[in-house]
């Protein structure tokens, strides 16, 4: 880790929402000692100690570091273009790109679900202050039966048989992961991993203290993770009202990537969008693919509807794994959870406060207040009246300390043929 300092600063004067859904409070103090908020409430109430740093917030509003609950810091698709020598260390420079500019948006944490092992070694390089990025929790390597959804990619193994499906979350978790993630459903109406498989994933990894996020974009998928136990449902397509009303009692976080969802119905639908390797080298798969996103998109407000009036907990995640758009695409997320009916005070917890329920860390991130880490944001415009004033994040602090911005970092595609900086 890196060397953590005791020096205090105070923000005075923006318009606070905490991340936990109350009132915004105006001309709010929050004071910061070391990586932790130590203080928070209105100006006159909370003592500003002697010596702080001041940030003179007055006009702009002041809001947790988002969390994006759903990203692939690495993937084949980030690097379209083959370069001369690694084509990994190309790739780990890719990432390190994307992260920071993340960072510059104001994204101060992402939940990478499932990768290669350099993402753990970016975790590392990034908690020791070695490169500047948001703070990573990292899945490792996807677990998906064999020919499953994800066979074939490089951050991705296939397992088969309960006790196959335990083995590897022990290696996982030897490997050093922070959660352990399951594939069960390609673009059909059915299930891969066979419900004994879900569950002996599930058993494993909890019994070993590791939370287990399952990509399932199908009813049947999700029914059979429900019932297993899980902690996040990525994607979470075609939900039931029984099926939604059972996670939100028990707890489990929806990751619905909303915003990936339209672009890929959009790109096949167009026929000319699909990068290499979508959906295989079949024609058929990329007309079935066709079918089955606009089916989804179809029917997403449904799934909206049933999951929000049911109280299921919804996280905002990208999921977006293409170089022709910034990595930073979780504004985009706020906006289509909002265009799908959450009002945008609770889509701004989802991507604060619930995403930080994604990853079991509601004790530390989220929200700002009193004993949490010092991750904040600043916009020029209300969020509450126009939610793209994400977009536009103007200042980020990351445990405590101020993100200095770089126009060449700012949030962009990396496309290899027309870089300049």
């Amino acid at each position: 880790m890196a060397g953590k300092s005791n020096t205090s600063s105070a923000i005075i004067g923006a318009t606070l929402m905490d991340g936990t859904g109350a009132p915004p409070l105006r001309d709010a103090v929050v004071v910061v000692r070391g990586d932790c908020i130590e203080a928070v409430g209105a100006q006159g109430r909370v003592k500003v100690p002697q010596g702080a740093a001041v940030v003179d917030a007055e006009g702009r509003h002041l809001l947790p570091g988002m969390i994006d609950a759903h990203v692939h810091v690495s993937h084949p698709w980030f690097s379209p273009v083959s370069s001369p020598g690694s084509a990994e260390a190309y790739s780990t420079a890719v990432a390190i790109h994307n992260l920071r500019s993340a960072l510059q948006a104001g994204i101060t944490t992402v939940r990478d679900a499932c990768g290669g092992r350099a993402n753990l070694a970016l975790r590392a390089a990034i908690e020791r202050g070695i490169i500047l990025g948001p703070r990573v929790f990292t899945a490792g390597r996807g677990l998906c039966m064999t020919g499953g959804h994800g066979s074939g990619l490089p951050g991705v193994r296939e397992v088969d048989s309960p006790s196959a499906v335990r083995q590897a979350v022990r290696e996982e978790r030897k490997a050093g992961v922070d959660f352990i993630k399951l594939l069960s459903s390609h673009r059909t109406d059915f299930p891969e991993f066979s419900q004994d498989e879900i569950e002996a994933g599930v058993d494993e990894a909890h019994r070993l203290g590791l939370r287990v996020a399952i990509h399932a974009a199908n009813l049947v998928s999700v029914r059979a993770a429900v019932q297993a136990g899980v902690d996040t449902i990525e994607h979470g397509s075609f939900l039931d009202e029984e099926t939604a009303e059972r996670m939100a009692r028990e707890g489990i976080v929806l990751v619905p990537t909303l915003w990936v969802k339209h672009d890929l119905a959009e790109r096949l639908q167009r026929r000319d969008g699909p990068p290499e390797g979508f959906a295989g080298s079949d024609p058929r798969d990329i007309e079935e693919s066709a079918i089955w996103f606009a089916q989804c998109v179809e029917q997403l407000p449904e799934t909206m509807r049933l999951a929000r009036s049911c109280g299921v907990p919804i996280a905002a995640g990208t999921d977006f794994v293409m170089a022709d758009k910034p990595w930073a695409l979780l504004p985009e997320e706020v906006a289509f959870l909002v265009k799908l009916g959450l009002t945008p005070m609770e889509a701004i917890e989802s991507a604060t406060r619930i995403g930080a329920m994604a990853l079991g860390q509601t004790e530390a991130l989220g929200t700002v207040e009193p004993g949490k880490r010092a991750d904040l944001i600043l916009v020029e415009r209300d969020p509450l009246h126009d939610i793209s004033a994400l977009r536009d994040v103007g200042w980020v602090m990351k445990d405590g300390r101020v993100i200095p911005r770089s126009p060449e970092w700012d949030r962009r595609p990396i496309n290899p043929l027309l870089v300049s900086f």
